[in-house]
């Protein structure tokens, strides 16, 4: 038992350590031992466990003002590196964008494709590329429309539909794999940018082109996702709406934003609605009010915010979620 909580308490520490020298990035041992509150010698013991590991590089000299010079420690910001894949329309056609990020979320790779005849295999031979370029890669996520339920997608890209893609991967190249919903990452990266509290609830809805809307969930601190990971999916709304039929012109567009709206103002009452769209009109807000029959009603409209940074938003909310996964875990075992 003793070994076991000097274990936890090293762990413990080890962590307070990295997250000190990742936030200030070069730092000697007083200056890290004053920023986590262990002592110098704690200092000196475990830098030497992730500068062993690779997590931390021992840096230039740091003038002494006339004493004994002190070596200085820089994070290895690319000791793991987060290969992540996310796909949506882009003009009206569907792209995948290909990124590989450090641990700062610094982008040090970057390519852009459009995809057509998607299949299981699609992305085998891109990602083998990049993690032959980039050894370092522990982690691979993925941000597509659609959901993943018992393994399996439920996408709108046919090809892919009703295929084992993160088990494919995963079994392939041997490293963890993460699926995420698109608008469930764009809701994340939006509330990651704004710097949402945790007691906030924040709503995004994306209007694509061609296929049916989707919603994402943002509240105590995580997206919401429901029992099956379903959360959010509103062309299952009854509507009245064939959306296989659907046209997708600008005033049945509209009347549907209004009613979405006013339908996640009663559900949730959230802080923001963000609505993803090329076409929504600056004035759907007047609209939605105009709806609303009562007093109650109108106070529940949130502030609604139309946003076309849909790709930022994507691309920092997957991101967000691949990094999360690489942050080091303490991990107790229960007897």
């Amino acid at each position: 038992m003793k070994n076991e909580n000097k274990n936890i308490i090293k762990e413990i520490n080890l962590n307070a350590l990295r997250n000190a020298l990742k936030h200030t990035k070069v730092a000697s041992k007083p200056v890290l031992a004053k920023l986590t509150g262990l002592s110098v010698v704690t200092i000196n013991s475990l830098i030497n466990t992730l500068i062993n590991n690779g997590e931390a590089i021992e840096d230039t000299v740091l003038p002494s003002n006339g004493g004994r010079p002190a070596t200085s420690f820089r994070f290895n910001s690319e000791f793991s590196l987060a290969l992540f894949i996310y796909m949506h329309e882009e003009n009206g056609v569907d792209t995948a964008f290909i990124n590989v990020s450090n641990l700062y979320g610094e982008i040090i790779e970057k390519l852009k494709i459009h995809v057509t005849d998607l299949k299981l295999e699609s992305f085998d031979l891109l990602i083998e590329k990049m993690i032959l370029k980039y050894p370092a890669i522990k982690v691979i996520a993925f941000g597509i429309p659609g959901v993943e339920i018992n393994g399996k997608l439920l996408v709108d890209y046919e090809g892919l539909n009703n295929q084992p893609l993160t088990e494919h991967i995963r079994k392939k190249f041997s490293l963890p794999v993460i699926f995420e919903n698109d608008i469930n990452a764009v809701v994340y990266g939006y509330s990651y940018l704004k710097e949402a509290e945790d007691d906030e609830c924040i709503v995004g809805i994306y209007f694509p082109d061609k296929y049916p809307p989707g919603a994402g969930i943002y509240f105590n601190g995580k997206v919401y996702k429901g029992r099956d990971g379903l959360a959010g999916e509103i062309n299952n709304l009854p509507l009245g709406i064939n959306w296989n039929e659907f046209d997708f012109n600008k005033e049945d567009i509209n009347e549907i934003i209004i009613k979405i709206v006013l339908s996640f103002n009663c559900m949730y009452n959230p802080d923001t609605i963000v609505l993803y769209g090329r076409d929504i009109e600056e004035s759907i807000r007047e609209k939605v009010i105009e709806r609303c029959n009562s007093e109650i009603q109108r106070a529940m409209v949130p502030e609604i915010v139309i946003s076309k940074e849909i790709n930022i938003d994507f691309e920092i909310g997957i991101k967000q979620i691949a990094l999360k996964y690489l942050e080091p875990k303490l991990m107790i075992k229960n007897k």
